[in-house]
């Protein structure tokens, strides 16, 4: 294919070394592999490819040194070089300044070590730069100041040291700077991007630096020049160490009263309750090996989620967010809000929380099977998955139930959850199913305060499993989750995602089954599903997809609330255990509310004596 122009194979699953034939390719100008499993080094062969203009390797397991070659080869890259998060050592070739056109260039989370070039300074278009999660070492290059159009720079959790650049100040259009986690020392430069209030500055975790107030650092005390006087050599200690001395009494007296006010604040920044172990950056740091991608649980719009062993040898999952802009930030504090107010077996449970300038994160239980979503859509390679059968939907389908149950119905606060959808739902070890995810969801107020409930915020969600009246202008509410809980049943039966692409034009995942009701399951269930159900548990399985379809009624008034839904479902269980005469009065009951005409404002609710058959 020599005339190939770009190669983009990105978000799959594929794996071995680069190919070196791909330098054959010599009209390549976009080779984009991000998100695979390629290992190995960079292939020489790829220095043939003289018209790359934008290559992005990022988020793979490649090694070793990164080729001086290779970069040679991307003198004419017009967009952006991405190699972050894999593997790469090695120092950063001092061929990385041929790269003179690029606007990006992307190196994060890899082992690069020694100090970073100067000649960095001659890509004079290089508007982001991003160093961090790596080893660097030595002082932050003077030459860096020469980017006059550098709009953001990262190079937090190195091991730079030294003073910051009085360069950095020529910086005129810099509107963002992370520094964090480094061992640089000295005073904070004053004037240029530094006073400039407009600027994201980010300073915190080094030691030896001391600035404002604002940057969470020590002041920088400024010594009186001279000498004192002759006479007053006596007086000066004698009075320094009595002033000394009040003070501290003083000062301990308020600090104690502040402190224990603080870390009363501190521990019950979320639930207000005290009990939340403390962490900070380093120790979810160290716990994470780094925050190294053979830690990397999941990645999602808001963020990404590691396997970390914390000190006393307990396993957690960190969920690290990406926090950008004030947006962000509304999102960590919604998640710490509506997590730190609820408790429920299945809610995923949180153990703290840490915050800084520039990165924050949960530390939540951790859930040994993984997601739902791993389980409905295995890879080949995966040994470690459930195969689900009729008996383990049940299960997981009424822990999810209960859990948006109790958020709907019994927490201190009623809480819309907003996405739910099988990659927000964690299997722990015994298959037991926990709901997580709660970056997007709303507190719903018994007043009319909340006037931030418009479809406007809840429209966040996925698409596929958000309720159609959010689209038409409708307020977030219970019955929007209801819906999005109908997709996720049937999606466990069909073992389709409503995104998928036979759902075409008017036809969606929930027309599709109702069409295929109640004569042609073979047409709609998941074949390794249908194997596992003989003739008397295929009537169960009738039944719970017409949960499915119930809750996804476009209506949103004739769908059933999660109550009844739990109840429904706990019913069928136990027709599925055994009782073969319950489970023919339960498939009728279902299936009257489903074809039954619409009569009133709500869905017909069952009294207390039905309930055990929904």
């Amino acid at each position: 294919m020599k005339s190939l122009g770009m190669l983009d194979v990105s978000w799959n699953q594929l794996s071995g070394g680069i190919p070196d034939s791909l330098g054959e390719l010599q009209q390549l100008r976009r080779l984009v592999l991000h998100h695979n499993r390629f290992s190995g080094a960079i292939p020489v062969g790829l220095s043939r490819c003289p018209n790359l203009e934008l290559v992005d390797f990022s988020h793979n397991e490649l090694e070793g040194n990164i080729p001086g070659e290779f970069l040679t080869s991307l003198k004419n890259i017009q967009f952006y070089l991405n190699l972050s998060w894999n593997v790469f050592e090695g120092p950063l070739p001092k061929e990385i300044s041929t790269i003179v056109s690029a606007q990006a260039i992307d190196i994060s989370g890899n082992k690069l070590g020694e100090e970073i070039p100067g000649i960095l300074g001659n890509c004079i278009a290089l508007e982001h730069l991003n160093l961090s999660h790596n080893s660097f070492s030595g002082p932050i290059p003077d030459a860096l100041g020469k980017l006059k159009y550098l709009q953001d720079i990262d190079l937090s959790s190195n091991f730079l040291s030294g003073a910051i650049p009085m360069s950095l100040r020529q910086l005129k259009v810099l509107g963002y700077i992370n520094l964090c986690f480094n061992n640089l020392s000295g005073s904070i430069p004053e004037g240029g991007l530094f006073s400039n209030k407009t600027v994201t500055k980010l300073f915190l975790g080094n030691p030896g630096l001391c600035g404002p107030k604002r940057y969470l650092l020590p002041s920088c005390l400024k010594h009186r020049k001279g000498k004192p006087l002759p006479h007053i050599k006596i007086i000066l200690p004698v009075a320094g160490a009595s002033t000394f001395f009040l003070c501290s009494i003083v000062l301990g007296i308020l600090w104690r009263h502040k402190f224990s006010r603080q870390k009363f604040r501190l521990s019950n920044f979320m639930s207000g309750r005290l009990g939340y172990p403390k962490f900070s950056y380093q120790d979810l740091f160290l716990a994470t090996n780094g925050l190294n991608r053979t830690n990397l649980l999941g990645q999602g719009t808001f963020g990404s989620v590691y396997k970390g062993i914390l000190r006393n040898d307990r396993v957690v999952a960190i969920k690290v967010l990406n926090v950008q802009n004030e947006e962000d930030e509304k999102i960590f504090k919604s998640e710490c809000k509506v997590l730190g107010r609820i408790r429920h077996r299945n809610l995923i449970r949180v153990i703290s929380a840490c915050s800084y300038p520039g990165f924050k994160a949960l530390v939540l239980q951790f859930a040994s099977n993984g997601s739902l979503e791993k389980h409905l859509y295995p890879h080949s390679n995966e040994e470690d998955v459930c195969q689900l059968g009729l008996a383990e939907c049940l299960n997981i389908a009424i822990d999810v139930a209960h859990g948006i149950e109790y958020l709907h119905h019994d927490s201190p606060i009623q809480v819309v959850h907003c996405d739910l959808k099988p990659s927000n739902v964690l299997l722990d070890a015994d298959m037991t199913a926990i709901i997580t995810d709660f970056g997007i969801s709303r507190l719903i107020s018994t007043t009319n305060s909340m006037d931030s409930l418009h479809s406007s915020f809840s429209l966040r969600g996925s698409i596929g499993y958000i309720a159609p009246e959010y689209g038409l202008g409708g307020r977030v509410s219970t019955t929007g989750d209801v819906y999005s809980y109908g997709i996720l049943l049937l999606e466990m039966v069909t073992r389709k995602k409503p995104t998928d692409a036979i759902f075409v034009g008017d036809l969606n995942l929930q027309k599709w089954v109702r069409s295929a009701l109640p004569d042609r399951l073979v047409d709609i269930v998941d074949s390794s599903l249908l194997r596992s159900v003989n003739l008397e548990q295929s009537r169960c399985l009738i039944s719970f997809i017409h949960v499915g379809v119930l809750c996804t009624n476009d209506s949103p008034q004739e769908r059933p609330t999660m109550r009844d839904v739990g109840r429904g479902l706990e019913s069928l269980r136990s027709t599925f255990i055994g009782s073969i005469a319950a489970a023919s009065n339960f498939t009728a009951t279902i299936s009257d509310l489903v074809q039954q005409p619409y009569t009133g404002p709500r869905a017909e609710r069952v009294s207390d004596s039905q309930s055990s058959s929904f």
